[in-house]
């Protein structure tokens, strides 16, 4: 992708083109892996505090990693548009440019980085890794266990049965919504001539993922673990940094349209302009995060945390499987074989709740009655 000069109209070839979307997705793939094991073996108290840990790695990982790209990218463009005479808006050699201002405001390299960054997002990260997903998270593990099972006449019962074991529904959407929104926001501060295809691609991906999330919550998860929301709230501590680009992308292109048709000649020029893309950047971050914490937490709707449930355990207990009895295996098994309880306290299993039979005697409430009926 920088082996070509845009500045003379040339553009990469479809080859080319493969190649870089491989190396992106791939790269993805790589730190969500490392991410997810690394989140996972901190040994964390609950699930939250995985997915949490999670988030920010995989978030801060795929950050880095656009920074290293597009800066490589703009390197490599300036180097080579040097190197073949590129001229800028004004007339003047791309050569002759003496400051990182006024060669990032040239139309050569904001086309250069532009298409660059808008490859990235379509459809290397918008659209590749969540056609992918359904085959490599739901149809490859099962045609695997099939082939498994079907050639090994060994693998049989409760073993084959796990071997079919559906997965669990995670909160790391999260992290893949949030930089792509990210990666949005990085559309008008570099280039804005990509912004009407960028929101298009979006928008289509964002409307794919919510529809395969959708069937996959309903038809390939066994269960869910949301013991709060704390990653959710994270999230919108996370949207901070979006938010956060967009006001310094407004900054920056209203200092470049204060000025003449003369690259870098807005009124802030150097270092005092990157100064002020700081400050505007720490200073939303921090009036985001006030707001979060001083507004939405304190005025919410959302029920206190500590706040004591009024509910009976019976109560409870008819909507939820997942009991203290129902997740006691021994006591499952002193229910049926000791006290001979009739029906005894049946074990909770992720998927198999419609086997629970309700013994309020005992304290099992519990029972599915829309799925004993579709299931005859």
């Amino acid at each position: 992708m920088a082996s070509f000069s845009y500045a003379n109209g040339d553009e990469p070839g479809e080859f080319s083109e493969g190649i870089f979307v491989c190396l992106v997705v791939a790269s993805q793939i790589g730190l969500f892996v490392v991410s997810s094991l690394g989140a996972k073996h901190a040994a964390f108290h609950n699930e939250d505090q995985t997915q949490k840990a999670y988030t920010v790695l995989y978030n801060a990982a795929l950050i880095l990693n656009l920074v290293m790209d597009i800066a490589l990218q703009a390197v490599l463009s300036y180097l080579q548009m040097v190197g073949v005479g590129a001229h800028v808006a004004d007339g003047r050699l791309m050569g002759s440019l003496t400051s990182i201002q006024e060669i990032f405001e040239s139309y050569p390299i904001q086309k250069s980085v532009g298409k660059l960054l808008f490859k990235y997002c379509w459809p290397c990260t918008f659209l590749v890794p969540f056609l992918a997903e359904p085959f490599v998270a739901m149809w490859l593990p099962w045609m695997t266990a099939k082939m498994l099972i079907g050639a090994n006449p060994k693998i049989k019962g409760e073993n084959a049965e796990k071997a079919f074991e559906l997965g669990e529904m995670e909160q790391g959407r999260y992290a893949d919504i949030i930089f792509n929104v990210i990666l949005v926001t990085c559309i008008p501060f570099i280039s804005p001539a990509y912004i009407a295809l960028t929101f298009g691609a979006l928008i289509v991906s964002h409307l794919y993922i919510y529809g395969f999330d959708q069937f996959k919550s309903l038809r390939y998860v066994r269960k869910f673990n949301f013991s709060g929301p704390e990653v959710h709230w994270l999230g919108m501590q996370l949207f901070a940094i979006p938010c956060s680009i967009l006001a310094v992308g407004l900054l920056f292109k209203a200092n470049q349209m204060s000025g003449t048709n003369v690259v870098g000649s807005g009124y802030l020029q150097g270092y005092r302009l990157g100064a002020a893309c700081l400050g505007v950047m720490v200073l939303h971050f921090v009036v985001h995060l006030s707001v979060l914490e001083f507004f939405v937490r304190g005025y919410g709707t959302s029920t206190d945390p500590g706040a004591k449930n009024t509910e009976s355990y019976a109560i409870t207990a008819r909507a939820c499987p997942a009991t203290y009895f129902s997740t006691n295996p021994v006591h499952c098994l002193r229910s049926r074989y000791i006290f001979a309880h009739n029906p005894p306290q049946a074990l909770y299993v992720p998927g198999k709740e419609y086997l629970m039979k309700a013994n309020p005697s005992i304290g099992a409430y519990y029972f599915d009655g829309k799925a004993v009926q579709a299931a005859k």
